[in-house]
């Protein structure tokens, strides 16, 4: 007996069918609306390791030859051997990076921090329970002695690449380049991170560590994403000095601004400088504190040390009253604590990651202990949300602030410490490779 045929449900269907734009999706058998399939094969390896030339304090620099697709970077950081006193906070791997840099063939050098390129993976991150997870292969919170060889795993986050999978970007092509990508790293001193006062807590009271200065492993290693058929590498196909390639970026993070900010129960308000020309995605904002840390058994969380001048601290205060002027007009108002709403608004995830600091359990020796905290950041859009659900690019218009005042409103916890403002700021930008160079575009 066949289906009762219902008029009413006909009309209703071709009525929104004709009305909504959109295209025609085989939602039952797979076809051409529905699959996709790759033109030319790629075979992926992670064989390409470097050492660092330096385990200590110092600079590394790592040449990567124009040998195709270039995706993800990691570094693999062992403490040395011992029996250190230091307790350790999550993701201290982050800490142990000063600063980047990154010139891809001919282009620009440009430089990042460590804190920066950890608040980049954070948030890059697809889900909470991802971006937790890696705070956590960046370093496990550790305990006085077992900080002693103690391993972790940091991703070097550079402009074309992303620990991102949903929406992860094509490997950059250096095939196209002359000139190799060179990668710089400095590190900070590991023992100077674990002084008494430094951002690495001292495993006593007033205590000092015995963590040696060079590590006995610091080892840099490449995802390599290349094709089947090097007869089909872009290179061989087209005249490159006679036509260009558009690498585009996720975004471009300008490197960090630090502002001081007075200890203060009211809200301040500073001038944000040093923007670049082009269209600005979003600003983004996170808190630390500028004392040292306690001497007395009860350690301040999150303190940094102007040994590292802060930029190894991932310990970041919640900020509230948050209010973004661009000459006088208000772009950005979170009254309250409100902007983590409006964050996870623009976001699939909270804008915070669930961290553990090994602190003092008291008394004169101190036993260390596992603190939970949050470490939450601020971000303040200027372009439309477009998360990714695949390979896709997509360009949203940010806002152009060259040579406009921009002013911003913030208030601090109060606490027994002054605090610092860490401000970076995300560019739509390309990449352009023409005649075996590379260069930015914004």
């Amino acid at each position: 007996m066949g289906q009762k045929y219902n008029m009413q449900d006909a009309l209703t269907s071709n009525v929104q069918s004709s009305i909504r734009p959109g295209t025609e999706v085989d939602t039952y058998y797979y076809g051409d609306s529905n699959s996709q399939k790759q033109i030319f094969n790629c075979i992926v390896n992670t064989k390409f390791t470097q050492e660092f030339t330096n385990r200590g304090a110092g600079t590394s620099s790592f040449t990567i030859s124009p040998y195709q697709g270039v995706s993800d970077i990691v570094v693999n950081f062992t403490l040395g051997a011992g029996s250190p006193t230091a307790n350790l906070p999550q993701g201290w791997g982050y800490s142990l990076i000063n600063q980047v840099s990154v010139r891809y063939g001919s282009s620009a050098q440009y430089f990042f921090t460590g804190a920066q390129m950890y608040l980049e993976n954070l948030y890059d991150c697809e889900n909470g329970t991802k971006r937790d997870a890696l705070s956590q292969y960046g370093g496990n919170a550790l305990v006085g002695a077992a900080a002693s060889g103690a391993y972790c795993s940091v991703y070097i986050k550079l402009p074309h690449n992303s620990p991102r999978v949903e929406g992860k970007p094509f490997p950059f092509p250096s095939d196209l380049l002359v000139q190799p990508l060179v990668l710089t790293i400095q590190l900070n001193d590991p023992t100077a991170l674990a002084s008494a006062g430094g951002i690495w807590v001292p495993g006593a009271a007033g205590g000092t560590t015995t963590i040696t200065a060079a590590m006995t492993q610091a080892q840099m290693q490449v995802k390599q994403e290349m094709m089947a058929d090097s007869a089909d590498l872009l290179a061989r196909r087209v005249n490159m000095n006679e036509s260009a390639y558009t690498f585009p970026l996720m975004y471009f993070p300008q490197q960090q601004v630090d502002i001081n900010l007075a200890n203060s129960a009211a809200p301040q308000v500073t001038n944000l400088t040093g923007f670049r020309a082009g269209e600005v995605q979003r600003i983004m904002i996170w808190l630390t504190k500028a004392g040292t840390n306690s001497t007395n058994g009860t350690p301040l969380l999150g303190n940094s040390t102007p040994t590292v001048a802060g930029s190894g601290n991932l310990i970041w205060a919640p900020l509230s009253n948050i209010v973004l002027t661009y000459n006088g007009e208000i772009f950005y108002r979170a009254d309250g604590y409100s902007n983590n709403l409006w964050s996870l608004t623009n976001d699939s995830k909270t804008a915070y990651v669930n961290a553990f600091q090994a602190g003092y359990a008291g008394g004169a020796t101190g036993v260390g202990t596992w603190i939970p905290y949050t470490s939450e950041w601020v971000e303040m859009p200027f372009s439309q949300s477009g998360i990714p659900y695949d390979k896709e690019v997509k360009l949203l218009g940010g806002k152009p602030i060259l040579n406009a005042v921009v002013n911003l409103q913030v208030q601090t916890p109060t606490a027994d410490t002054d605090y610092v403002l860490h401000v970076c700021y995300f560019y739509n930008a390309s990449l352009l490779c023409s005649r075996g160079g590379a260069e930015y575009i914004f």
